[in-house]
């Protein structure tokens, strides 16, 4: 393990606001709240080298396409290309994408699929071979801060729900500032502070995480990072990601909670009686998982 100052305003001040056990291992871990800039931060995590312990196999990232039923494979396609059409609203004409941290490269795949020239980074060299062998796609195994990439290469860079697993954040907008294009666009997901879900579960709630989460920006320590990197915020919304969400929020309180292990029965039920709190809370911005686009300036 290794202890870290605040990424955001350097300072070593951290308050304790959470502590919680890693789900898979479960080691106990604490999230602080940094005094000086409000940053929720891990400040004790683990290194570079322990890091591929904490994502084992059965992590909800590491996962085929084809390793699903028909009716799960509709329903992740349907939302990955909403994930694309997000980009491609801010970005209409294919060119070059970079996806940090694609896991097994289901969102590179349809990307590729719609005309994007693809390339992806993931830390973990299995997922990242799974992709290379089942899609055929090209993968650095490594970091963004550590790929060796030219300067103005890429129209996107795209971190889906990857941002808060960073060991540095600044660093990454630092980098990806630097291999866009001007005007490119960097769209990425994070966990929402500010959502329906967190209050719903409290401690439960799958945004936390620790220890893969390393950071939780809420929307003003997420201002100060665009600011003192340089990107423009062009948009920020709720598209996806209600359900799953959810279900493992509601799953820590079976695991780690007072619930029987039977409520996971009625999970089909559940799933669809939500629907309408999913849809309000996407609409209100208070759906588990923000995304936001930020844009390179063009001079």
């Amino acid at each position: 393990m290794e202890n870290v100052n605040c990424d955001l305003c350097g300072a070593d001040d951290p308050v304790s606001i959470i502590d919680r056990v890693d789900r898979f291992t479960g080691e106990e871990f604490q999230l602080a709240t940094c005094s000086h800039c409000g940053l929720i931060y891990l400040p004790i995590r683990p290194t570079a080298d322990e890091l591929a312990n904490f994502y084992p196999d059965e992590y909800e990232a590491y996962y085929l396409l084809g390793d699903r039923s028909d009716s799960q494979q509709w329903h992740l396609r349907r939302a990955l290309t909403r994930q694309l059409k997000l980009v491609q609203s801010f970005n209409p004409d294919q060119g070059n994408l970079l996806d940090v941290g694609c896991a097994t490269g289901n969102f590179m795949k349809i990307a590729r699929e719609n005309g994007w020239q693809v390339l992806g980074i993931e830390p973990i060299e299995k997922a990242a071979q799974l992709a290379r062998e089942n899609y055929q796609l090209e993968v650095i195994t490594g970091s963004l801060s550590t790929a060796q990439l030219p300067e103005s290469t890429f129209d996107v860079i795209t971190m889906w729900d990857v941002l808060e697993h960073l060991p540095s954040p600044k660093q990454a907008f630092q980098k990806s500032l630097e291999i866009l294009k001007p005007g490119g666009i960097c769209v990425f997901s994070i966990p929402n502070l500010a959502s329906f879900d967190r209050y719903i579960f409290g401690k439960y709630w799958i945004g936390w995480d620790p220890p893969r989460h390393f950071h939780l920006f809420s929307a003003q320590t997420l201002q100060q990072l665009v600011a003192m990197t340089g990107f423009q915020i062009e948009a920020k919304k709720c598209i996806l990601g209600g359900k799953g969400t959810f279900l493992l929020s509601l799953d820590l309180m079976i695991q780690q909670g007072k619930f029987r292990p039977g409520t996971k029965k009625i999970y089909p039920l559940l799933s669809a009686i939500l629907w309408p709190y999913r849809q309000l809370s996407y609409l209100l911005t208070r759906g588990p998982i923000i995304t936001y686009v930020l844009r390179k300036p063009l001079s």
